[in-house]
């Protein structure tokens, strides 16, 4: 990361992720299991679905300018909340806990079966890596004179981009309509040209072209940017604690974009990839991760 700060001359912030193996973990763990043993154990499908509901006020919170106060699954990791807690979880494994499932739409939980593949277990990697990401959003969220038109980029460790980020950015970031929430530079696993794209500026003239189009069902967390009310919006549906740390981070995502409740958006092809150089914590078996591989036009490190 040194080295591509270095290339482009980007100054960003740096949030340290939460080792897996911390005790937090356990007490995220604790609330799902706690928060799952509410519903009813058996009953149809559309039972289920039909008591949960998202908040009312997640509109009104996310375009207001008030005080974003701790709330939900934010409470699940507060000092007090951890403190009492510590004698009754301290016999307990930070890093495993076998047979707890990844729910699917807002909070369909599949019972555990061993023929289930990886990415539906729920694993301290992926609650480490939603939780890192949540605490990234509340740093943007929390600073002071923050203004309507502010806008954060969040990228993990393991990247490469664009050397012309920059000028692509600037020709198709203006087609982006008002109101938008969330915007990918960089995907997987989806078909991101699915919908047409947003018509962009005609003395745009790059040997390889970026355009912006509505988001279809972006996987992967390594690169987009947040509008300020975006992150407010995000960051209501992440803590709600029926759906809070619920599967993997980029699920959730790709969950809320699918069903309406994010106005996203995707820059195709994509100006920032996942390197792979990296083991991979949530993909432990799969050496550098999931086999979804992608290529630039003249990367940083490289084509």
């Amino acid at each position: 990361m040194g080295h591509l700060q270095a290339s482009k001359e980007i100054s960003w912030t740096v949030v340290d992720a939460l080792d897996p193996s911390d005790i937090t973990i356990s007490h995220i763990f604790e609330q799902i299991v706690s928060q799952r043993s509410l519903q009813p154990s058996k009953g149809p499908l559309d039972d289920l679905e039909s008591i949960f509901r998202w908040p009312a006020d997640i509109n009104a919170i996310a375009s207001s300018t008030e005080y974003f106060g701790a709330s939900g699954s934010d409470l699940w990791t507060s000092a007090d909340t951890q403190n009492s807690r510590h004698t009754t979880l301290s016999s307990l494994s930070v890093s495993h806990h076998p047979n707890v499932t990844c729910a699917t739409e807002d909070n369909s939980v599949p019972p555990f079966n061993p023929s289930l593949p990886d990415w539906m277990i729920l694993t301290a990697p992926k609650i480490s890596c939603w939780y890192s990401h949540v605490s990234a959003i509340r740093q943007f969220i929390g600073r002071v004179n923050t203004t309507p038109e502010d806008v954060a980029v969040f990228l993990e460790d393991d990247i490469d981009m664009e050397r012309d980020i920059e000028i692509r950015m600037r020709h198709i970031w203006p087609s982006l309509p008002h109101g938008w929430d969330m915007v990918f530079l960089g995907h997987c696993w989806s078909n991101e040209s699915f919908y047409s794209a947003l018509p962009s500026s005609q003395l745009y003239d790059l040997p390889t072209r970026s355009h912006i189009h509505p988001s279809y069902s972006p996987r992967c967390t390594h690169a987009y940017a947040l509008s300020l009310s975006g992150a407010r919006r995000l960051l209501q549906h992440l803590r709600h604690p029926p759906f809070a740390y619920s599967r993997a981070l980029d699920q959730a995502f790709s969950w809320l974009i699918e069903s309406g409740r994010l106005r996203a958006f995707s820059v195709v092809p994509s100006v920032v990839i996942q390197r792979k150089v990296l083991s991979s914590d949530i993909f432990p078996g799969s050496g550098v991760g999931s086999a979804w591989r992608e290529h630039l036009v003249n990367g940083v490190f490289g084509a």
